[in-house]
């Protein structure tokens, strides 16, 4: 009875300090961070030491008058006391993974996370980004030169932490190294050989922008190199005939993943395996009789 009692007591503990961890963590991490701050606060930092994108905003060209604007933004919110850790996005760029992470912190340090969007389209003479540059500045003076560099990098740890400690599912783009079958060294394609239907009459599209009806499909590629969780991203069925094949064709593929690729090493993100959300490519197409 005594080592029931016992058993129990130490089962409690041990959920109850998960939690505990977790704030240890992320506590140590922040002391840390806030130490080397205080550190390279202490070092004088001059023009000729800063990034020239960030020089650029303290004499910009009196002719660029898209980032003199900017500035003039910046500088109206830093006087309503909102300086602004900026993360410079576009067109496939500047999404990260650890954004709740970033936020808490910069809200720990009296920072505002925001966006700071770059245009594809550019006009000879007139700088972006500017905004983001300057407030860049202000966080170097008062925080020292590589502040966001290291909150970047904390928050990313904190974001592993969390992944690890809820079981976290992981969208694959994500990833450092995304999953991968165990024949490949790295997963460098969407596709999966073709699925050849006999009992179904399927359709192809002809033309160059035509074909046969795909899936992308989803599924969870569990820590253990299992596969769960199957689901889908996206039909193209191609023809409005195909339409009404969708879930007899789902089943079909699920039941060929199963069957050909049931074993993906998992996702990693710094070298430590996670729970991904994982995509393939699927095409299907009609055998000749």
């Amino acid at each position: 009875m005594l080592k029931n009692n016992q058993f129990d007591v130490k089962w409690k503990l041990t959920s109850c300090d998960i939690e505990k961890m977790k704030n240890l963590i992320i506590t140590l991490i922040f002391i840390s961070l806030v130490a080397c701050s205080q550190l390279r606060q202490t070092k004088k930092i001059t023009n000729s030491g800063l990034p020239e994108r960030i020089s650029y905003v303290s004499n910009p060209d009196h002719n660029d008058k898209l980032c003199i604007s900017e500035i003039k933004r910046a500088k109206i919110d830093i006087e309503k006391g909102k300086i602004v850790f900026c993360q410079r996005v576009g067109f496939l760029f500047g999404g990260i993974r650890y954004e709740s992470e970033l936020k808490k912190l910069c809200k720990q340090n009296s920072l505002v996370f925001g966006f700071d969007m770059i245009s594809d389209v550019v006009f000879e003479g007139q700088t972006q980004g500017c905004y983001g540059n300057y407030m860049d500045k202000v966080i170097i003076e008062k925080y020292g030169l590589n502040f966001k560099e290291n909150l970047h990098k904390t928050a990313d740890s904190l974001y592993l932490v969390r992944t690890q400690l809820e079981n976290k599912t992981v969208q694959y783009w994500d990833c450092d190294e995304r999953p991968r079958l165990p024949n490949e060294i790295k997963r460098t394609s969407d596709e999966l050989p073709d699925i050849h239907i006999a009992d179904l009459d399927i359709k192809e599209t002809k033309g160059d922008s035509g074909g046969w009806p795909f899936f992308d499909l989803g599924f969870k590629v569990e820590k253990d190199s299992t596969i769960t969780g199957f689901y889908v991203r996206s039909f193209v069925s191609e023809t409005d005939e195909n339409i009404k094949f969708k879930d007899r064709l789902f089943t079909v593929a699920v039941d060929y993943l199963k069957k050909n690729y049931p074993v993906w090493i998992p996702g990693k993100i710094k070298g430590i395996p996670v729970r991904t959300n994982n995509n393939v490519r699927i095409y299907f197409v009609k055998d000749k009789k």
